[in-house]
Formats: C-alpha cells, structure tokens, sequence
C-alpha cells in the first residue's frame, strides 16, 4: 500500500486551496478574521501557508463565507481532517527541508529541474552517501540513515499510483564525479533504468544547448490535488524557499518548460546515457588490460 501524505502536507495543500477560493470570492484577509472572530488578521496568512491548523468548525464557517459548493466543501472537510493530525516531520532531514519533504509525498507530479547535482529522488545509495558525507547538517554516524532515508523516498515512483516524476539534467550534473567511477557508473545505470518506467522522463540537456531561463538554477516543481495546486522549491545551502502563488510559480514552469523545450528527447537522452555507460566500461576495460599486461613476464 501506497504511504499516505503526512498532515503537514495536507495542511499546506488546504491553505493554498482555501487562499485560492478566497481570491476568487473576492474576500479579504481580515473579513476572513471577522468571520472566525480572530483578533488579528495575520492568522489568516498563518493558515493559507499551511502554518495554523484549522478546526472542523472554522472550516464550515469559511466554506459559507467563500460559498463553496459541495464538492468543495467536501474537499477542505476531507484535508481538514489529515491537516489536523500529529506530525513529527522525518528525522535526518534539515527543519528547512521539511516541508518539502511532506509535499513531496502527496505530490501527483514533481517536475526537477538540476544543473551540478543530480536530485534525491534519482541518486543511488552510494551516489547519496558521497554527497551527504561532504555535508555539515550531519554527524558521520547520522549519515547512513539519512541515506536511507533519502532512497526509501524513491520508493513512491515504483509503488502503484505513485507520482509521475520528470527530469531535465544538465550534462554538467552527469560529468560531475560523485564518488569514484564504480560509484558514477552505477548511477548513470540507475538513471537507465528509472526512464524506462512509465511514469518516469529525464532528458538530458547538452552543453550545446546555449542559455535559457533556467540556466544557473536548481528547483522543483510539485503538483498536487484536484483542483491543481502548484508549489514551487528552491533550494540553497542553509535555507529554502516554498512559492505557491502565481508571480513566482508560473515563472518556474516557464523555466522548466524552456529547459524541457532546449532538452534531447527522451529516446535520445537515454542513447547518450548509454554512450556515457559505455566510456566507463572501455576506460574500465582498458585498465583492466594495463593490469594484466603489468603482470606478465
């Protein structure tokens, strides 16, 4: 069985949604604070970023006040319920990675964009362990569970019903050594074999590609719910930032959409893989030569 979103998620998707509907019925924030008798209206932004959970009874006074109709009040009534759970958030995870985290669980779609490294939801085991153990947010003891962690997220794009999940890697990120070259080859493998999956697309973008809007960046997007939430994930060293309204998520989208434009099909994506696979196994092979030439008489 598929694993549930954690409330977290589910809180942050209702807030977005309620936002969304309060827009639309030409509501204010602070007629939104009257209605639930808050005292001060920044509680509204609390709940619309998914930061304040909302009681059963306030979700049935703000469905009346935005007039929602009842397939809509169904829905905020189901992710109230979710929203309003425990959640303890993963361990192994940086505070600000958190809600990323959660989002990624319930998302439908994820669409990554990445340049140097290649995202989480794609790395090997031993591609992750080399890149964490150059990390400082964990102790040399914590690094192989976080590992696991990272690969038991990967989990959701075999089970069934699981997100689809679409990449666009620049080549920089597939000749950047992560470990040695027993560790890249088995993660361009890995990469190989995850596009032959239906619900998986990772095309590869060329160095001959030139400019475009992405150029320089690292994020993703997550879509989620019916109706279509978009949120958009921007990630840095010691911090992250989470956008979900239009101004910024649309220019996400044009970026990645530009980048996926610029990109090698598919077929071709998976033949230059398979030619980077291949330089691994002559230059192996060759050395494997050298080897037993050095030891004869």
């Amino acid at each position: 069985m598929a694993a549930q979103p954690p409330p977290l998620a589910r809180r942050i998707e209702l807030g977005a949604l309620l936002r969304t509907y309060r827009e639309r019925a030409g509501v204010e924030p602070s007629d939104v604070a009257d209605a639930l008798g808050w005292s001060y209206v920044q509680k509204v932004g609390l709940v619309e970023s998914g930061k304040r959970k909302l009681a059963a009874v306030e979700l049935t006074v703000l469905a009346e006040l935005l007039n929602l109709d009842a397939d809509e009040r169904a829905k905020v009534v189901e992710l109230g319920k979710v929203a309003r759970k425990r959640d303890p958030g993963p361990a192994f995870v940086a505070d600000w990675a958190q809600t990323y985290v959660a989002l990624e669980t319930a998302a439908e779609h994820i669409k990554v964009f990445a340049e140097e490294l290649l995202p989480g939801l794609v790395q090997t085991e031993d591609y992750a362990r080399a890149l964490l153990a150059q990390g400082v947010a964990l102790q040399p003891d914590q690094v192989e569970a976080a590992v696991r962690q990272r690969t038991d997220r990967q989990r959701r794009l075999v089970e069934p019903g699981g997100p689809r999940l679409t990449v666009v890697l620049s080549e920089s990120g597939l000749r950047r050594q992560v470990g040695d070259r027993e560790v890249m080859r088995g993660q361009l493998t890995h990469l190989r074999q995850l596009a032959s999956r239906r619900n998986v697309s990772i095309q590869l973008l060329p160095f001959e590609s030139g400019a475009h809007l992405a150029l320089g960046t690292r994020f993703t997007l997550i879509h989620i719910g019916d109706p279509v939430v978009t949120f958009a994930y921007v990630e840095a060293l010691t911090d992250s930032e989470i956008y979900d309204r239009p101004p910024h998520t649309e220019v996400y989208t044009l970026a990645f959409d530009r980048a996926q434009r610029a990109a090698l099909s598919q077929a071709k994506s998976l033949a230059w893989l398979d030619h980077l696979i291949d330089g691994f196994d002559r230059v192996e092979a060759s050395r494997r030569d050298e080897r037993v030439a050095q030891e004869q008489p």
